[in-house]
């Protein structure tokens, strides 16, 4: 099998399982238990970037095995400090914390010989131990569900995933520090290490930061039934936007038309994700009655339907962000990402003192903001125009044309809303795109 395809599993089988498992729990959790967990597991979300994606990078750009010592015992350090950090902490606030921050130092742990693995290319590896282990954790959490221990499942399923990834990781790279490591390469490689992890933490903290803002101010109740709508979120944009990413970088850097190939993807991609978006706007009630039940679903309808505009301008801003990728330009790229973080943390402040709803659509507002200015920059960048989005406009012209006729509509179940909409967004697609006749 080729590397797209185990890139792509490995991609899916991260998000797939851990996305099943949490739905599975949502049946039998309240929300009050799964806001707890969340709250609980949102720092080990907000620091584990650090090691799973800023360590294993830094293993990949900084390239010689002797500065690997120096990058394990920064990795494990920090590892560590982060562990004695939220312990403390735990023991203080929250006893689901206190069991979830050694999580840390197996991320430090195992760092480096992931991403030895990852500069070695070994793709089929990685998928395959990803994929072993969240069924293996998932399968012991779903029991531990059935016996009635509640969120201390989902505490389980994390330490089994973080303890089996790192040891497996450990086994698969076949690499030790060879010895106590030299302070001058620790102090050689610290700027660039804290660069590559400050890029990662900047680029993966916003809903995090937000969950744990929402369960501190507004209580456990709020924070599960955003753990929920955010859950789905990141599910819809596995299925979605997550295959089109994966091919999109590659047929971009390869171009020789960047032009033509940019305006390929953004109908491709406007195209799916309004459809589904604008699905997702709609017929959120059915799709989280379906999804976690009806006992949860209206708690969570008015937050998925507040990120529904998250989800979009991501999916919508990545060829764009892509393209840039493609040239070199990742500096604006970490500047959005900045950008938008900043401007999040700046409007769900005052949102929190709303509701929960509110501190949601201050994260849709934000990401719009932050599209807006991105997108002027990066057509400038890009030495293109207002001009070459355009074959994203059709799809959204039909997109709010079938959001409209299904709100019109009398009620109807999913299937059938689904079903009319695809036609009637089909319908218009084909419209907008047939060809114009010419009189000779």
């Amino acid at each position: 099998m080729s590397a797209r395809y185990w890139s792509f599993l490995l991609s899916w089988s991260r998000v797939g399982i851990n996305a099943a498992l949490f739905l599975a729990a949502t049946r039998v959790l309240t929300l009050s238990e799964i806001g707890l967990f969340a709250t609980a597991f949102a720092p080990i979300r907000l620091t584990q970037s650090l090691h799973k994606a800023g360590i294993s990078d830094a293993v990949i750009v900084l390239r010689k095995a002797r500065r690997r010592d120096a990058l394990f015992a920064l990795s494990l350090g920090s590892g560590g400090l982060i562990t004695a950090l939220l312990a403390a902490l735990g023991a203080l606030f929250s006893p689901l914390l206190l069991a979830l921050s050694i999580i840390p130092t197996f991320n430090g742990l195992g760092a480096v010989s992931e991403g030895i693995l990852r500069q070695r290319l070994a793709l089929r590896a990685l998928a395959l131990r990803t994929l072993a282990v969240q069924t293996l954790a998932a399968a012991a959490a779903i029991w531990m569900l059935a016996c009635g221990w509640g969120a201390w499942a989902l505490v389980a399923f994390a330490l089994l995933n973080a303890s089996l990834t790192c040891a497996l990781s450990l086994a698969l790279a076949r690499w030790r520090p060879r010895e106590f490591p030299k302070w001058q390469y620790v102090f050689l490689i610290w700027p660039k290490t804290a660069e590559i992890g400050g890029r990662a933490l900047i680029t993966t903290s916003q809903l995090p930061l937000a969950q744990l803002a929402i369960g501190l101010a507004l209580g456990p109740v709020a924070a599960g039934a955003f753990q929920i709508a955010t859950r789905l979120l990141e599910l819809i944009e596995a299925l979605t936007l997550s295959p089109l990413r994966y091919i999109a970088l590659p047929q971009l850097s390869s171009s020789s038309d960047l032009r033509a190939s940019l305006h390929t993807h953004i109908a491709r991609c406007a195209t799916l994700s309004v459809w589904v978006w604008g699905g997702t706007l709609v017929a959120a009630p059915e799709i989280l009655t379906l999804a976690v039940g009806s006992s949860h679903a209206p708690a969570a309808v008015p937050l998925l339907r507040s990120l529904a505009a998250l989800g979009l301008l991501s999916a919508l801003l990545m060829p764009l962000t892509q393209a840039l990728m493609a040239r070199g330009h990742t500096t604006l790229v970490l500047q959005r990402a900045a950008f938008s973080l900043a401007l999040s943390a700046a409007l769900i402040a005052p949102a929190l003192a709303l509701s929960v709803t509110a501190a949601a659509l201050a994260l849709s507002l934000a990401a719009l903001l932050t599209g807006f200015w991105f997108t002027a920059r990066a057509l400038d960048t890009l030495a293109f125009s207002a001009s070459d989005l355009a074959p994203g406009l059709s799809p959204l012209l039909a997109g709010v044309t079938m959001c409209t006729a299904l709100v019109l509509c009398p009620p109807l179940p999913l299937l059938s809303q689904i079903a009319l909409g695809t036609c009637i967004y089909l319908i218009l697609l084909g419209l907008s795109r047939k060809p114009q006749r010419h009189l000779a």
